[in-house]
């Protein structure tokens, strides 16, 4: 099987066909570039809103879910706002009231209809009740809108509320903590650093001559650096589709899956492009042992 070989060692970049007996690699290129392995992301994590840092819930090195509230911001008037809020919007003395004069209203209406058609009053004081019957069905729909306005103005404190609350927007893990609880924080200040190292990224760089050769999609193993060491099977996510003209060379960039967290990022590796014909073979190969 025909193996395309990138590796990076003491600043030079190897890229070769099938290796020659002895098992050396041929180099066909020289450049400064290394095969870095990067976090899939990197983020610095703040608050939507300013105020004062109450508690952090998570330390250096600990693993966070996306979601997770990792800290909090001091919220009491927050909280005793939206108590205040959710008791207006549960209160439904008016619409009752309204509802009640409503019904009063209602049956002297029919009452005064059974008078006028005795003829003992005249139509004069039905059409009265009869306005005071369709008011009284307006002042019921205002106080029912009243409370749904609550409701919302319970529903917007909420959300506030819920903003001084800072979640990881992402699975990672917290690589720095930027403050410490009683300090106040602004809107541009980041808070903490997380991580996403599953997956990983491998950067590459290289020759323009293997440009059309190396395929979205396409299988490769990395070979991490000591101390990790071992042979992992990546795919080819990435290709620029414009060439360095400067360096002759064009970056691409590797997949790699670390559920166990066991390759830290930050390291160096060789990398194996492999041919077309080898991908079905390495799709789904656990790594092999260092």
């Amino acid at each position: 099987m025909r193996v395309l070989t990138l590796a990076a060692a003491g600043g030079l970049l190897l890229l070769g066909a099938a290796a020659p007996p002895g098992g050396d690699l041929r180099p066909v290129a020289e450049d400064s570039t290394t095969c870095p392995i990067k976090p899939r992301k990197l983020v610095q994590i703040g608050s939507p809103v300013a105020g004062l840092l109450s508690e952090e819930l998570v330390d250096r090195g600990d693993t966070v879910a996306r979601g997770q509230v990792i800290a909090r911001m001091e919220s009491s008037i927050g909280r005793a706002d939206l108590a205040l809020d959710r008791l207006e919007a549960a209160n439904d003395t008016a619409i009752r009231a309204e509802a009640a004069d409503l019904q009063m209203a209602q049956r002297m209406l029919e009452r005064k209809r059974f008078l006028v058609q005795r003829q003992d009053v005249n139509e004069n004081a039905l059409d009265e009740l009869q306005t005071k019957v369709e008011v009284g069905a307006l002042r019921v729909q205002q106080a029912q809108m009243d409370q749904r306005v609550a409701a919302l103005t319970a529903e917007r404190t909420e959300r506030l509320l819920d903003l001084k609350q800072i979640r990881s927007p992402l699975d990672g893990v917290v690589i720095e903590r930027k403050m410490s609880v009683g300090e106040y924080v602004y809107e541009q200040t980041p808070v903490m650093t997380v991580t996403q190292i599953d997956p990983l990224s491998v950067e590459l760089i290289v020759p323009a001559a293997r440009y059309g050769q190396i395929h979205v999609g396409g299988a490769a193993r990395v070979h991490p650096d000591a101390p990790i060491g071992g042979d992992y099977p990546a795919t080819v996510e990435v290709i620029d589709p414009v060439i360095d003209a400067s360096s002759g060379t064009f970056g691409v960039r590797l997949k790699l899956a670390n559920p166990d967290h066991a390759i830290p990022a930050g390291l160096r590796c060789a990398v194996q492009l492999l041919p077309g014909d080898a991908i079905a073979a390495t799709q789904g190969a656990v790594p092999s042992a260092p």
